[in-house]
């Protein structure tokens, strides 16, 4: 069973990161977004209803698939105007079972880790000056398992593919952050194409 505090902020984590993302890539404009604080820091956050339905919509599913315990990796893409890919997040989930570890009971490390992912994606943006016009995003998650997932209705809009794993050796990987929520990590990678 997942620790409902592991969720909730592994489930805000994502929610920060995505809009972070998107401001500071400039996939829309600087105007749809609104200042918040978060971590002791300012975040940014879109206004934007459909923008913000379709992060949303993707976290149930995310939350979903951790409740369950499938959820592998979530891949943040950000696309040029015909749909190719300029680089990804990729935010890879997993288990820390040292029982020797601390577990920072109040989380005031790992608040410390979210903060810091925060600014280094702030000060990744010299690799985002250089973006098309029109670009665009997509978030996909990967299962852990061959299980396909299961499709509910209030997931329509979003497609369901079955894929494999094929990856591309001459990739660009750039380390951004590994975060320990608890006993679980989040590392995340960001990779040009």
């Amino acid at each position: 069973m997942i620790d409902p505090c592991i969720l909730d902020i592994t489930l805000e984590f994502l929610s920060v990161a995505f809009h972070s993302i998107l401001y500071y890539a400039s996939v829309y404009p600087k105007s749809i977004f609104e200042t918040r604080k978060k971590y002791n820091i300012i975040v940014y956050r879109s206004v934007h209803p459909q923008v913000n339905e379709y992060i949303d919509t993707t976290l149930k599913k995310i939350e979903q698939c951790f409740i369950d315990e499938r959820l592998d990796c979530v891949q943040f893409a950000v696309l040029d105007e015909n749909f190719k890919t300029i680089f990804t997040y990729v935010f890879q989930f997993g288990n820390l079972s040292d029982p020797n570890e601390p577990i920072d009971p109040y989380l005031v490390q790992c608040e410390m880790n979210l903060r810091s992912f925060c600014l280094k994606l702030a000060s990744l943006n010299c690799f985002f000056s250089d973006m098309p016009p029109s670009s665009s995003f997509s978030i996909t998650i990967h299962t852990n398992d061959d299980a396909p997932l299961e499709v509910d209705s209030n997931f329509e809009v979003f497609p369901v593919e079955e894929t494999y794993e094929t990856r591309v050796e001459n990739n660009k990987l750039v380390p951004v952050k590994t975060i320990r929520i608890k006993n679980h990590s989040v590392e995340s990678v960001l990779e040009f194409e």
